[in-house]
């Protein structure tokens, strides 16, 4: 038994570990400028590659989820280990000038790296929602957690460690993140995974409704299902583990759940036919997409914001400064506000939706204030607070409204959600781009 407990604690904490080196989305706008800067791109260059990352953990899902199911957990890891560290080498270098650094092939490497962090980070959820059945809700939510406070652990060890009297060590930066990401991918090959002693027989393990054979890791849906969210299958097993109704009254709802059933029996491009699933991802769009532009852009607008004689340490320290508080902001909602979203559905019958919508309303509040009055780089910090708040209720609560739409295939279809905050992200970074480079020449030709 403790040799059990011991095997369960550590496969805890690497899953923990894997999930933390697997956010590069986080870790890219630290050293996302300085790329720029080095290789002298215009800022609609820049735009294509700073959402290259997102992009590819966004439509990589789906492929994620195909290699977890037929290649089980450790391939998996160790093919994302190798394309990891293949992209970061080829990244520097790219860096230190052996290779072109033409955008559209760092932004090849940047998507690799997003999708094979997608592929380890699926890994890690899935290991979690196996071994730990009787507790999914709170092992999931702390290992969402951890993906999100990537961002806030990795600019501080930038802001620490890898600072220069020109500015900060990129170089070095990348090649520590590239080393710690692999080795860390590597060791959770060896440990993640089921742990075959389990008794999943115990009394306080509930299992899936209607189950009618012994399960197997590598095709386990409800393991799979919990990627992205730590409340889907925790409402799923709530649900599922109450006291089966008498005959008589079963036999009074046989038509309802029948037709429960037919209503939820969708998955893919079907959901984006309903009011619900349209909705959401029109929504995910313009939060998703727009609020990671906020996120890597937040160097270049603390530049235009603050004043003419600022050190590039001083930015540097007040870009991590802010990607430290977005960090700790989203990883806090995603928690916050998904269980306020379950306590309000279970208590009062608010659909989930309802989140979604007043999270794009006071979005739209937020920018709207937030070029009207132009805030000093203090200023910005409650900025970056709030919509990173709104961007982790986002990212919270929308998967579990797709996994309440569907009954089979969740990662198929929230992967195809997943498709439209990284075209609003390249779409909006484009935008970004484009008038930030006609302003700086607007700028210029006046001086």
């Amino acid at each position: 038994m403790q040799n059990q407990k011991g095997t369960l604690l550590l496969s805890f904490i690497t899953a923990l570990c894997v999930v933390n080196v697997s956010g590069p989305q986080y870790v890219f706008p630290i050293y996302g400028p300085s790329l720029a800067k080095h290789f002298h791109w215009s800022s609609i260059e820049n735009s294509m590659v700073s959402t290259a990352v997102f992009v590819g953990v966004s439509f990589s899902s789906p492929l994620c989820a195909w290699l977890a199911v037929y290649l089980g957990c450790k391939k998996t890891l160790v093919i994302s280990s190798f394309i990891s560290l293949s992209a970061m080498f080829l990244l520097v270098e790219t860096y230190v000038g052996y290779l072109s650094s033409n955008y559209i092939l760092c932004s090849f490497y940047l998507l690799c790296i997003g999708a094979a962090s997608a592929a380890s980070c699926l890994c890690a959820f899935d290991s979690q929602a196996y071994n730990f059945k009787s507790c999914q809700g709170l092992s999931l939510g702390i290992t969402s957690a951890s993906l999100g406070i990537s961002g806030l652990l990795f600019s501080q060890i930038n802001d620490k460690f890898f600072r220069s009297k020109d500015g900060d060590n990129t170089f070095g930066f990348l090649i520590f993140f590239g080393c710690t990401a692999t080795f860390v991918t590597l060791l959770g090959s060896f440990i993640l995974g089921p742990i075959s002693d389990i008794d999943h027989d115990h009394p306080s393990i509930r299992h899936p409704i209607a189950q009618t054979k012994p399960v197997s890791y590598a095709s386990t849906d409800d393991s799979i299902r919990s990627f992205s969210t730590s409340s889907t299958w925790y409402e799923g097993d709530s649900i599922d583990s109450k006291p089966s109704l008498s005959s008589n009254v079963m036999s009074g709802t046989n038509s309802i759940q029948i037709e429960d059933d037919a209503e939820m029996n969708i998955s893919g491009y079907a959901v984006l036919l309903t009011p619900i699933g349209f909705s959401l991802c029109v929504s995910l769009l313009v939060i998703l997409g727009l609020g990671y532009v906020y996120l890597t852009n937040i160097e270049s607008i603390l530049v235009s914001l603050s004043a003419d004689g600022i050190s590039s340490s001083e930015i540097q320290h007040l870009r991590n400064l802010h990607l430290s508080i977005f960090s700790v902001s989203n990883c806090l909602s995603r928690v916050l506000f998904g269980a306020l979203s379950d306590l309000l559905r279970e208590r009062a019958g608010i659909h989930r939706i309802w989140f979604i919508w007043f999270a794009a309303f006071s979005f739209m509040i937020t920018m709207v204030s937030l070029t009207a009055f132009a805030p000093d780089g203090k200023g910005l910090i409650v900025y970056s607070i709030v919509i990173a708040v709104i961007y982790g209720t986002s990212f919270g609560i929308g998967p579990v409204i797709i996994s309440e739409l569907v009954i089979k295939d969740f990662v198929k279809t929230w992967g195809w959600i997943m498709c439209a905050p990284a075209i609003g992200s390249q779409l909006y970074n484009f935008l970004f781009g484009f008038v930030y480079d006609k302003e700086l020449k607007h700028q210029t030709g006046k001086k």
